[in-house]
């Protein structure tokens, strides 16, 4: 897959997602749109999908763990939160993130199992699978010596490149900077302001005064909103994925089977078209195969009757042949006229005589027009033949044919 769909989900219920495409280097490959969760389902097909959850719901820390051991780490992480957590660790989900070279704690999300049910069912039901989800709050850019602030709906994400990023009600402003920066911003800090243009006319006196404050300070603009910013960079971040465990999505060849699912049901469709179409051929040849056996076989009962048929045309040209028989001519009319009755299956030879240079036959066809055929199919290959009486006989019409041997 070379693209990712960001998803970004809001805590309230009513709140709409909103969406964006990215490619493998974060660069957007297409507009910012929002609405209900389901309208995302046109584009989230064949390609990778990454949630990006609400930080005001969805706890981080960096508590002490052991190095190894997967499954002593999963158990070991509700015993090291216990004091910082309020609900029951039942009804909590916990993922843990990959410890940097050199760090004390490793990286751990808290959500809890409601919410999380809650959001990934809303996907489910609009047929959208996710592959990950991160917490938005990680998916801020961070360097260091450095804090990257984004107000964002009257929330201030906080992040460092040392530490916990974290979510403050960013109303007032004023109170919200103070929690975040102190009261006298750490010296030689640099900060990275971003917020939407209405945002920041609305506190541009608060944020400017930001530059007595710190070493440096760069305002930047989301015309877009802050998806675009998070996107951009949650590819590139060492952000905790919260589908761990029991809400691990399916395997990659799973994946890819879901994905593919579509393609290979057409192909199989075409397969089994392709394979009925030569069945059915086969089945007509057959068929067209049997109904030319039985006109040899009338034929030949009329030619040598009262003889086994084994191989009829070694047979008849052993009759034709025998001195007197007029072979020369006599073979080339028969094999004309199998073939004009091949061509026209509903008529059939009744009786057929040869006697002086003539082959004089009572033939039956289902119309005088498929009686006119045989004759117009027998003269067009430059031998004579003659219409002598045609009458109807019931449904179908009673023919006399002569064919006169030799060049027409």
């Amino acid at each position: 897959m070379t693209e990712t769909l960001v998803i970004r989900l809001r805590a309230l219920d009513e709140a709409l997602a909103s969406w964006l495409l990215v490619d493998p280097t974060g660069a957007r490959s297409g507009p910012v749109s929002s609405g209900p969760i389901g309208d995302a389902l046109s584009v989230a097909q064949g390609r990778r999908v990454v949630l990006l959850l609400p930080a005001t719901d969805v706890s981080l820390a960096e508590p002490e763990l052991p190095v190894r051991g997967g499954a002593r780490i999963l158990q070991a992480v509700p015993f090291a939160l216990e004091e910082q957590l309020a609900t029951d660790v039942e009804a909590l989900h916990f993922a843990v993130g990959t410890r940097e070279a050199g760090a004390a704690g490793t990286p751990v999300a808290v959500v809890s199992r409601v919410l999380l049910d809650r959001w990934l069912g809303a996907c489910e039901a609009a047929g959208i699978h996710a592959d990950a989800a991160y917490v938005e709050s990680q998916a801020l850019p961070a360097s260091p010596n450095s804090c990257t602030l984004l107000f964002d709906d009257d929330l201030l994400y906080v992040r460092r490149a040392e530490g916990v990023p974290y979510v403050l009600d960013a109303l007032p402003l004023p109170a919200a900077l103070e929690l975040a920066l102190g009261p006298a911003a750490e010296a030689g800090e640099h900060v990275v302001f971003y917020a939407t243009p209405n945002e920041y006319e609305r506190h541009r006196g608060v944020i400017e005064d930001l530059r007595n404050r710190t070493a440096t300070m760069q305002v930047k603009l989301l015309p877009d909103g802050a998806l675009a910013l998070l996107a951009a960079h949650i590819a590139g971040t060492r952000a905790v994925n919260v589908l761990q465990g029991a809400y691990a999505p399916p395997s990659t060849l799973g994946n890819r089977l879901k994905q593919w699912r579509l393609p290979l049901a057409l192909a199989a469709a075409t397969l089994l078209v392709f394979v009925l179409g030569q069945a059915i051929g086969l089945w007509q040849m057959k068929r067209a195969e049997r109904q030319l056996d039985a006109q040899t076989a009338e034929l030949f009962a009329k030619l040598l009757p009262g003889q086994k048929m084994l191989d009829a045309r070694s047979q008849v040209e052993g009759m034709l042949n025998r001195p007197g028989s007029g072979s020369g001519v006599l073979l080339p009319a028969v094999t004309l006229l199998a073939q004009a009755i091949a061509k026209a299956p509903a008529a059939h030879v009744e009786s057929l005589s040869y006697r002086g240079n003539a082959l004089d036959l009572r033939i039956v066809a289902p119309t005088i027009e498929a009686l006119d055929s045989i004759k117009q199919t027998i003269s067009h290959a430059g031998v004579s033949v003659e219409l002598e009486s045609a009458a109807p006989r019931g449904q179908v019409i009673e023919g006399r044919l002569q064919i006169k041997l030799g060049a027409a």
